[in-house]
């Protein structure tokens, strides 16, 4: 079959005006001008999506579907704070709940243009079961958490049995990782066999990492509104854990738990010197610009990361902490927090100071596609449009006005790659137009392996009214009725 569109962004390669994309069962073979694929294979089904673009279905490297009903739930407040608040509040519902919740979020993300997801869940089995009943390629990790050492042997030996049961519920599109959660709910000790056991069993691991301020603080002397929570909460008792006196990044060094396998999400709160510890082990970083600036977090500096060479996906986080998963509008808040960033006079004390030139719209949507896909180690098979990897790619209509500036725009030159481009006019450039200007609403189709995953030209309906009926139950109990 031939899909056909008014651009095509192949990421990995130069936009193609009138392009075309031949996709064969689960496989991209070819992708080219219109013209000459129709011409290479008159017997081929072609269609035609007038007025949209096709690129690859994006990358949502970090998440959290099991939370999606808590979607409203984060105001604008401290980290400690919020997690205060979440902590309470988890405990309203069932194990059954988080599974309709991950159900609703899977359904968010293909509507969205998502195809492939890296999300950290608890229970494990609700994203799984999601994912799959959505058609969503996915990483599950499955999370740890254990502060106290003395229970360790038993916190390996619950690890290492769930993921036997889990394994069995993945499928061909779904499969498994590792999140010891964070530096301020797991020991050291915890992390270092984590860490030891995915790299036994080849597996990767995602885990929060130099979040907040109130992270630094924990790590540093055992106090600041972080441990004031967790008192609170009584889930943390100060005579079973020393802090280290160090910073995040430091502690996951001292624990051997920095390595290529590792992806490390957030990362707001380092410094030079964490930069460039994380560039040595080949650690990946997952961003998520709209959950750090809700938690009043800070921002991450992600050009940093790209200058230094570092691996860097772009995120959502959960809808507990953020408005939705719509990683459009992840993408314009990267852009434009790094360009905020980038105009700052100086650093405030004890912030790292912009080294490197803010994102531009190509490296945001980069961040969403291939980089995503680089940083979770899948970037072989999706991520960008070439022949061989497989057929995952999703149709997005051009918000209005880019139709009239194409006509009075130069043909795009052959060397316009994704981020570079020059020889177009702003409103004419598809890539531009995509990350400032596209929304949710403007994704048309998506397919993953090849199979439609959702059309929004024949949507079933009966079904959204199962999920969100079940859904807005989960959100009663949590007070946050529609």
């Amino acid at each position: 079959m031939l899909l056909e569109a008014e651009w095509v962004l192949p990421i990995s390669s130069a936009p193609i005006r009138d392009g075309a994309v031949w996709i064969d069962g689960a496989g991209i073979m070819d992708v080219g001008p219109a013209d000459d694929l129709r011409q290479e294979h008159p017997a081929e089904e072609a269609k035609s999506f007038p007025g949209c673009v096709i690129l690859p279905g994006l990358v949502n490297a970090h998440s959290h579907l099991e939370y999606s009903a808590f979607r409203d739930f984060a105001r604008q407040s401290g980290f400690a704070e919020w997690m205060l608040r979440l902590l309470l509040a988890r405990r309203r519902l069932a194990a059954e709940d988080y599974g309709v919740s991950a159900l609703w979020g899977a359904r968010e993300c293909v509507r969205g243009g998502v195809t492939y997801i890296g999300d950290a869940a608890f229970e494990g089995w609700t994203t799984i079961r999601a994912a799959n009943a959505a058609g969503l390629r996915a990483r599950v990790y499955l999370e740890a958490f254990g502060i106290d050492d003395a229970k360790l042997p038993q916190t390996m030996d619950r690890l290492e049995a769930r993921l036997e049961v889990l394994r069995k519920e993945c499928g061909p599109l779904v499969e498994l990782g590792l999140s010891p959660h964070a530096p301020y709910t797991v020991s050291a000790r915890l992390y270092r066999e984590v860490a030891r056991f995915a790299r036994r069993q080849d597996m990767r691991v995602a885990t929060h990492v130099a979040e907040s301020q109130a992270e630094v603080d924990f790590l540093g002397a055992g106090a600041g509104p972080l441990a004031n929570a967790y008192r609170a909460a009584k889930m943390w008792r100060g005579e079973r854990w020393a802090p280290p006196g160090i910073r995040p990044v430091e502690y996951l060094e001292s624990a051997h738990a920095l390595g290529p396998e590792l992806l490390a999400v957030h990362c707001v709160q380092v410094s030079e010197a964490d930069i460039a510890l994380l560039g040595e082990r080949g650690v990946a970083v997952a961003h998520c610009p709209r959950s750090n600036l809700r938690l009043d977090c800070g921002v991450a500096p992600v050009a940093e990361f790209l200058a230094a060479g570092l691996k860097v996906g772009l995120g959502t986080d959960s809808a507990a902490s953020n408005d939705s998963l719509d990683m459009f509008a992840e993408m314009r808040a990267a852009l434009t927090l790094s360009r905020a960033r980038a105009a700052e006079p100086a650093a405030a004390p004890g912030v790292l100071a912009a080294a490197a030139p803010p994102l531009t719209a190509g490296q945001a949507l980069r961040l969403a596609t291939l980089d995503g896909a680089r940083a979770l180690g899948v970037d072989r098979m999706v991520g960008s449009l070439e022949p061989g990897k497989a057929a995952d790619l999703i149709v997005v209509r051009l918000p209005r006005g880019h139709a009239l500036a194409r006509e009075l725009a130069p043909a795009a030159p052959s060397a316009f790659a994704c981020g570079d481009p020059s020889g177009l006019t702003p409103a004419a450039d598809p890539v531009e137009t995509l990350v400032t200007r596209a929304s949710t609403s403007d994704v048309k189709l998506v397919l993953v392996a090849g199979r439609v995953v959702f059309d929004a030209a024949a949507r079933t309906r009966e079904a959204d009214e199962r999920i969100d009926r079940d859904f807005g139950a989960v959100r009663v109990k949590l007070g946050l009725s529609d």
